[in-house]
């Protein structure tokens, strides 16, 4: 009966890509089953894969899984060492060899026998000296590159974006050398990367890899110490003697800048893009509900704790329309209370503010726990913003007055940005997005305000 064979090849680094190394493999070992009269049923190859390292290879993988089902009884490779250098590789075949009848056969190697103690033996043995050989191999690489760096030649495998490389001649691209430059000049006269990055993409500037920008790519070509001249490799600066691209004080200022702790906590923006964003509430528990894309990706208010949701735009429609009516009305003026008293306003205020600093010293000392204190910071905070607030409409200093005293109400709410809107929405009344069951459409009903002043 003909015996039937599995051909696996593997190479390791297929410089060309052409993957001209695994096909005289599969010709030698197809002439190896043709001299035994097995039948090759399926072959196996991980082209540009290392057995070393730790990453999967996926034709080793898919060759043990139909070993183990039991679809070959021969298995047929260049040398032991494109099948495994690993000792845990090892371990699989043997595993497999121990479950099924198992020839393993090699054009370059001994054949092996992983069902006899002996033949486990020399198959440790082939692979401890793989192992060994891929280890010298290795350290020879890291030899060999540390003395090219020291000499001034890095030969890289990613190219770097302002270089490239004639052999082992590195040359700076002009145009991409242009781009660091202005993006460099753009961060001391204080943009972000992100801005940079925008600007890059918006007029068809690459990376090296032909991907749009990030901040991330943008700091590395900014920082890469290459720009200045300097050879590095494997993390470590072996000196200057490359073509630079930035002069040294502007490298140095770039990369102070860059590296400023600040930048990493940058302060949050402060546009407002939502009208009601935070400031409307729900109806079901009194939570803020907040602008978020809706599966369907049509923005919505959200409430974050029973997850009502309302459609943003049909909510902003119908608190602009009531606002607008009545801020248009006769009475509007009055809304700014002008008849307050504003030497109490102002002395509640400074009393609020002062009590509310003093429950850090009451902590401290042990006079209250930090629950007590929290829940007093937020009932005098709550007093404080009420006392502010008043103040500042009956000094005219809030959007809101703007709007009371306008002529065209609804015009001059169309002028103001968003920030001021939601000012004279939160100083006249709270928002609430009324429970209305699921699947109900929406209706302006479902809006409840309440009005802050009468």
């Amino acid at each position: 009966m003909t015996s039937r064979a599995a051909i696996y090849a593997r190479q390791s680094l297929d410089r060309s890509g052409e993957g001209a190394a695994v096909s005289r493999q599969l010709a030698e070992c197809r002439e190896l089953a043709e001299r035994n009269g097995w039948e090759v049923v399926e072959v196996y190859q991980d082209n540009d894969r290392s057995a070393t390292n730790r990453k999967p290879r996926p034709e080793w993988v898919r060759l043990l899984a139909d070993l183990r089902a039991g679809r070959h009884d021969v298995l047929i490779a260049w040398h032991t060492d494109r099948l495994y250098r690993r000792l845990r590789d090892l371990v699989d075949l043997v595993e497999v060899a121990e479950q099924r009848t198992l020839k393993i056969a090699t054009v370059r190697s001994s054949d092996l026998d992983l069902s006899t103690p002996s033949g486990r033996m020399i198959a440790s043995l082939l692979g401890s000296v793989a192992s060994y050989e891929g280890e010298q191999k290795a350290a020879r690489q890291i030899a060999a590159n540390r003395q090219r760096a020291q000499s001034g030649v890095v030969l890289w495998t990613r190219r770097p974006f302002g270089f490239e490389r004639d052999g082992r001649e590195v040359r700076i691209v002009d145009s991409e050398a242009d781009e660091i430059r202005s993006a460099a000049s753009r961060v001391l006269a204080g943009d972000t990367l992100a801005s940079i990055a925008r600007d890059l993409d918006a007029r068809g500037v690459t990376t090296t890899l032909g991907k749009p920008w990030t901040v991330t790519a943008v700091r590395r070509a900014l920082t890469n110490p290459r720009v200045v001249g300097r050879v590095v490799s494997k993390g470590e600066d072996y000196g200057g003697g490359g073509p630079a691209i930035l002069d040294a004080e502007t490298y140095d200022r770039v990369g102070a800048i860059l590296r400023d702790p600040a930048r990493k906590a940058a302060p949050p923006s402060t546009e407002v893009k939502w009208l009601l964003s935070g400031l409307v509430r729900c109806g079901n528990d009194d939570e803020p509900m907040w602008a978020t894309p809706s599966p369907s990706g049509r923005m919505i208010y959200r409430c974050r704790r029973c997850y009502m949701g309302r459609g943003l735009e049909d909510v902003d429609e119908v608190v602009l329309s009531i606002v607008a009516e009545r801020l248009s009305r006769p009475d509007a003026v009055d809304l700014l209370a002008s008849d307050v008293d504003l030497d109490a306003l102002r002395a509640t205020a400074v009393d609020l503010r002062e009590r509310r600093d003093g429950l850090a010293s009451l902590l401290a000392d042990g006079l209250l726990g930090a629950e007590a204190v929290r829940a007093q910071a937020e009932r005098l905070g709550a007093e404080l913003d009420e006392a502010e607030r008043a103040i500042d409409a009956a000094t005219a200093a809030t959007p809101l007055a703007k709007v009371a005293v306008s002529e065209d109400v609804s015009a001059t709410l169309a002028e103001l940005a968003v920030r001021d809107v939601r000012a004279v929405i939160d100083a006249l009344a709270l928002v609430r997005i009324l429970p209305a069951g699921k699947g109900v459409r929406f209706t302006p009903d479902q809006v409840d305000i309440e009005w802050r002043t009468a």
